[in-house]
């Protein structure tokens, strides 16, 4: 190995300083990065630290101003809010979890869901809220004071018509009391009358007899004028029964008049509605009923109990069968058109007739329905089978029988007028044997209940237009004589309207 130079030497040391030179430096240079590096990580730490608290206190923030919103729009003020436009997608956040970990979280979401319950939500907004629901309840309350307000009136009003109402039927019982005891006090002055002639009669033919019982020639011309006017005396006394019949007559249309329909009368028969004019209306019965033309009715309203009022305000007529429970017909009388109309739910009512069974009656005695004296028993018969209506047994005015027999399916004996006898001489066979079959057939009615009824009473009740010989006339009634009065024909109204359904 060669020998070592003086400039090697000095070269070697100089790279040896020169290294640690390098060395100090590098250990210095990372001292301090190192240092620097850690301080920087601490500022790092420290704002994410600052940071997350911001952020919780912006999340708590939301929190409650979500809270604030949510029970400001269930209270009805929160449309005047911030950000409501935005309360719908915070809503669902919440709905979906997004907003756990909150204070008071569990009570503050069952007050939501329980709120959420009851008012229901639609969008940025309940459906309902409490001010909504108190000025709903509020006006509630308004319209329930002026209804009971209403009713007060009419209820007051209802009690003043009910007094009214009440005031003229004690007018017209008293009306009516004083008119029997008129036609009672006329029947009895006439009887008198009647007694005081025969005993004037027989103090005649005493006094004639007692002059003329001398000369037999004289007594028997006197005889024979006292025979003549016998007879005259007859016939007046015939004139006097005619009399006291034609005041039977009037005490009995009197009676009419206080006609009554049972209370146990249905009610589901009814007019529907009115024709413009008012003289055909429908009725609720139909072909599915039975129902057939010239069918009648008397018509009935309702009263302040919402009853139907025995008394009967008018008749009608079925002139067509439209549908299965709707009918068309005409109004043949109305008692009082101004103060008592026929008007619609007012019911209908004929004793005689049943949509479902065949009703039973007897007949006993001529049945004049003309008013000129002539039987019309075929033609009666004939309407009563139209309407369903079997005549068990009937009184045959030719010969005075029978015919037919009664049972306890009949409901009505019908009492009409028996035949005539003549004026002078004895009734004829028919007529005394028309007078014991009456009897007989009134007493086998009392048997079997039959219930026994005049036969003005019975075309009433069943709304049977009769003549204006045979019936009271009134200016309200819808009669041909009255021009306008008249029904129009069958299918002037349409269009028809529709059923309305049964009750």
């Amino acid at each position: 190995m060669p020998p070592r130079t003086k400039h090697q030497g000095e070269s070697k040391q100089g790279l040896i300083i020169t290294m640690v030179f390098f060395i100090l430096a590098t250990i210095g240079l990372g001292v301090s990065t190192y240092y620097g590096f850690a301080e920087q990580e601490t500022l790092v730490k420290k704002a994410a630290e600052e940071k997350k608290t911001a952020d919780a206190m912006k999340k708590e923030r939301d929190w409650y101003k979500f809270q604030s919103m949510m029970f400001a729009s269930y209270l009805g003020q929160g449309q005047t809010l911030d950000g409501v436009e935005l309360l719908g997608t915070q809503k669902g956040q919440f709905d979906r979890g997004e907003m756990r970990g909150q204070k008071d979280e569990e009570g503050i979401t069952k007050i939501l869901k329980a709120l959420e319950a009851k008012y229901k939500w639609n969008g940025n907004q309940p459906v309902e809220t409490a001010e909504s629901i108190t000025n709903k309840q509020r006006g509630d309350y308004d319209n329930l004071a002026k209804q009971q307000e209403q009713v007060t009136k009419e209820r007051d009003k209802a009690k003043k018509d009910a007094q009214t109402k009440e005031d003229e039927l004690l007018a017209a019982r008293k009306d009516f009391d004083d008119q029997l005891k008129a036609l009672t006090a006329k029947f009895q002055q006439d009887f008198t009358k009647r007694d005081q002639l025969v005993s004037q009669t027989q103090a005649d033919l005493q006094t004639m007899s007692a002059r003329n019982r001398k000369d037999l020639e004289d007594a028997a011309a006197n005889r024979a004028q006292l025979t003549t006017e016998i007879k005259g005396l007859q016939g007046e006394i015939a004139s006097l029964k005619g009399r006291v019949k034609e005041k039977e007559s009037l005490l009995e249309a009197l009676q009419l008049k206080s006609l009554q329909a049972p209370l146990s009368m249905r009610t589901e028969w009814r007019i529907v509605r009115m024709d413009t004019r008012g003289t055909n209306p429908y009725i609720n019965l139909g072909s599915a009923d039975h129902v057939n033309a010239q069918l009648t009715f008397s018509i009935h309203g309702i009263g302040v109990d919402g009853r139907p009022n025995p008394q009967a305000k008018g008749t009608l007529e079925v002139i067509n069968v439209i549908g299965p429970h709707l009918s068309q017909t005409r109004v043949t009388s109305v008692k009082d058109a101004d103060r008592d109309p026929i008007i619609e739910r007012d019911v209908i009512y004929n004793p005689g007739w049943d949509p479902n069974l065949k009703k039973h009656i007897a007949i006993s005695g001529i049945v004049d329905l003309t008013g000129d004296g002539r039987d019309d028993l075929p033609e009666f018969m004939r309407s009563l089978e139209r309407q369903n209506v079997i005549v068990d047994a009937y009184l045959d005015p030719k010969d005075g029988k029978v015919k037919g027999q009664m049972s306890y399916r009949t409901e009505f004996l019908i009492i009409g007028e028996l035949p005539d006898s003549p004026t002078v001489g004895k009734p004829s066979k028919a007529v005394e044997e028309a007078s014991n079959s009456r009897k007989i057939m009134q007493a086998d009615a009392g048997k079997l209940g039959v219930r026994t009824v005049s036969l003005l009473n019975y075309l009433d009740m069943i709304g049977y237009r009769r003549p204006h010989s045979t019936r009271e006339k009134s200016p309200s009634s819808y009669t041909s004589d009255r021009p306008g009065d008249n029904a129009p024909k069958t299918g002037a109204d349409k269009p028809i309207p529709p059923a309305k359904p049964d009750k």
